[in-house]
């Protein structure tokens, strides 16, 4: 009897540890399954930037500048790739000829950069992770910023790197790779000056044209650059950059467009330019759309040509989401978004560039339910760059 209770014991313990094992089975097929849909959902997506077939609208102001400079077949460089929101724009400009050489320091951003290039299709890019700095072979820290905005300089004593890197110059790398740019785009939170300064044989051999983020109090790069035989430009206002004053008073990030004097003539950036002010709106030309939207009651009628909104409006919300910029019939031609407060602050003059007559709107709306009870139009002048009337700006390709 007792050799029976037994082996029925020992036949129910195996049992048992089938039943548990075909469940585990069964839950470790469920999450197979599941990590193949999160890939496969994840590897229909880009990050941050749409595809190209629905327009690029990343940094409009720079993108309009990188249309205008980056030839078929040029050698152009991308400091600060980011996610690759301009990268994919320059290489769609040099072509199939040309190579974008795009660096990116932080190790957690270079994987996004990396996968949005691949499903761009940009095949003409080669992407390094190194931190682009006055000298190479050095580590330095980087510390992480809001939006991915991650720099090598911190903004507290007490704040900790999050990763170290190791630098690299431009000249050690023109040097070793002979890929000499014809263009330099740097956008690297406030390390332009440290990789200017690791530049400065291509600089002055090469005389690439270059496109640095700055703010105004900043005159580093401007000075140096000017001793160079620089022009700067204001690519939201189009004018000249000689001193700080020369920016629209309390504007915060601004890019600037370098041209060496010995080769404006290449481009159609010829200073000082000619501004025809084309309609000047109210407060009253606006109107809420939506309980969320607020537009031009009638749109404008714009001929061919390139402008400036320069818009006067104040917001003080930080704890909002705002998209607006310029909309012609139902596309979106431009595009800023962000809380009110930082597009009030430093996007207030915006660059369109029309191939054709239209009707154009301009736009605000709030998204996700949020709000600014400060957010106030005041006025707008929609302004006319002469030089560019019978420019051809290269197509969106």
């Amino acid at each position: 009897m007792k050799s029976l209770k037994n082996w029925l014991k020992n036949k129910l313990r195996k049992a048992l540890a089938i039943a548990g094992l075909e469940e585990s089975i069964a839950g470790l097929e469920e999450s197979i399954q599941k990590l193949r849909d999160t890939r496969s959902d994840d590897s229909k997506n880009i990050f941050g930037i749409s595809f190209w077939y629905e327009g690029n609208l990343w940094e409009p102001p720079v993108q309009i500048a990188l249309r205008d400079l980056c030839k078929p077949g040029d050698v152009v460089f991308d400091v600060g790739a980011n996610f690759g929101g301009l990268t994919t724009v320059m290489s769609r400009m040099v072509g199939s000829r040309g190579i974008v050489c795009s660096f990116e320091a932080s190790p957690r951003i270079i994987g996004i950069c990396q996968k949005n290039i691949v499903m761009s299709g940009c095949s003409n890019v080669q992407l390094y992770n190194v931190a682009v700095y006055s000298k190479s072979n050095e580590t330095v820290p980087i510390y992480l910023g809001g939006h991915l905005n991650d720099s090598i300089y911190s903004n507290s004593d007490q704040e900790v790197a999050a990763f170290n890197i190791d630098t690299l110059s431009l000249d050690d790398f023109v040097d070793f790779t002979s890929l000499v740019p014809n263009l330099i785009k740097m956008d690297i939170e406030g390390a332009e000056f440290d990789a200017i300064i690791g530049a400065l044989n291509t600089i002055a051999t090469a005389r690439p044209h270059l496109i640095l983020e700055t703010q105004p109090s900043d005159t580093r790069c401007l000075d140096l650059l000017r001793d160079k035989g620089y022009v700067a430009i204001d690519l939201n206002s189009y004018q000249e950059i000689k001193t700080p004053t020369d920016y629209p008073q309390g504007v915060g990030i601004r890019n600037n467009l370098y041209i060496h004097q010995d080769r404006l003539s290449e481009t159609p950036y010829s200073i000082p330019f000619t501004f025809v002010e084309v309609k000047t709106l109210t407060e009253d030309d606006f109107i809420n759309t939506s309980g969320s939207m607020l537009a031009l009651k009638n749109p404008l009628k714009l001929d061919k040509g390139r402008y400036i909104i320069d818009l006067d409006f104040v917001a003080q919300g930080t704890d909002n989401e705002m998209m607006c910029g310029v909309k012609v019939q139902d596309k979106i031609i431009f595009r800023y978004h962000a809380y009110t407060k930082l597009i009030a602050d430093s996007y207030k003059d915006w660059v369109i560039d029309l191939s054709k007559t239209c009707e154009a709107n301009i736009y605000f709306e709030f998204l996700n339910g949020t709000s600014d009870k400060t957010f106030a139009i005041k006025s707008a002048r929609v302004i006319r760059i002469s030089q560019f009337d019978n420019f051809k700006s290269a197509p969106y390709i």
